[in-house]
């Protein structure tokens, strides 16, 4: 029976091209999102793999949306053993032109998204035997306005790997994050992108794969920095 990943920010770039990669080595994947016709594409290329997938309605912020989403990937698909959840750079402008509701959009709702799937994966993950919970991210920020907000994410995610792989090491489970490095890749950019843009996503998807498989087992709480080339 195939592995099932569960990805969710897949709708275009490397979330997409990542829930592709997956696939092509022999993973069956859900894909939650809000909008369905967002990530049609991705769907069309991960069935055109071969392997099944199935998309579904999802807030990944909202912890019943999301348990709802589960029990269908469940019945349709299996117990997810990946959870991997693409987490991209929000900006919203200088701090001083913040709104309250603008921080919540950019620092509270990736962080949340991230908390909500993985807390959702733990106990099938558990009575399975194991998993693996996977962050790719682009919040670095780099030189741009949002590089405060988006660093305050990645700070964040970090934070939260490394305090659940040790929660959840007796139980086979690992939990790491992949990363740009330098800050301010665009995770918008796909592994088809020109110059360091698809070196860029070609390491990041190769980091994924990786951290997937049963290889990267003694590899938990790290944040994978994967380097920009020309």
């Amino acid at each position: 029976m195939a592995r099932v990943a569960m990805v969710t920010g897949a709708a275009h770039g490397i979330g997409a091209d990542a829930s592709v990669r997956l696939a092509e080595h022999g993973m069956d994947v859900a894909v939650l999102g809000a909008d369905e016709a967002a990530h049609a594409d991705t769907v069309r290329r991960i069935t055109e793999t071969g392997r099944r997938c199935v998309f579904v309605t999802a807030d990944v912020a909202d912890a019943g949306s999301v348990d709802r989403a589960l029990a269908r990937v469940h019945s349709e698909l299996g117990d997810p053993e990946l959870l991997l959840t693409c987490v991209g750079a929000v900006d919203r402008g200088p701090l001083g032109e913040l709104s309250d509701q603008d921080w919540a959009e950019a620092v509270g709702e990736p962080l949340r998204g991230v908390f909500v799937t993985s807390r959702a994966v733990v106990d099938p993950m558990i009575k399975n035997g194991g998993g693996r919970i996977l962050a790719l991210a682009d919040v670095a920020g780099g030189d741009r306005p949002a590089a405060a907000r988006n660093s305050v994410v990645e700070t964040g995610l970090a934070g939260f790997v490394r305090t659940i792989a040790k929660e959840l090491r007796p139980f086979g489970i690992t939990a790491n994050v992949v990363a740009p490095e330098p800050a301010g890749t665009d995770l918008t950019a796909t592994a088809t992108a020109t110059a360091g843009g698809s070196a860029y996503a070609a390491g990041a998807l190769d980091a994924v794969r990786f951290l997937a498989g049963a290889e990267a087992s003694a590899v938990s709480g790290q944040i994978v920095h994967v380097a920009m080339t020309a």
